[in-house]
């Protein structure tokens, strides 16, 4: 599941809509191997070492960019 494109078709509209957009966004983190960054926090340095701190950023940019472009 591609995460491009999600403000147009799953968009949050507040409480009308909140517990479906909620799913979906957990479903497509997940699908992109992103959920761990939502259901609980992963520390920046005790979670990866610290060659591996570039990647860990990516993942948190692309988990953020999942989430506002559903909102």
């Amino acid at each position: 599941m591609v995460f491009y494109g999600l403000r147009l078709k799953y968009a949050l509209e507040g409480s009308l809509n909140f517990i479906a957009w909620r799913d979906k966004m957990k479903v497509v983190l997940e699908d992109n191997g992103l959920k761990k960054f939502v259901d609980q926090e992963i520390p920046k340095l005790a979670a990866w070492k610290a060659q591996n701190l570039t990647k860990w950023r990516k993942f948190v940019v692309k988990a953020r960019l999942i989430i506002l472009e559903g909102v």
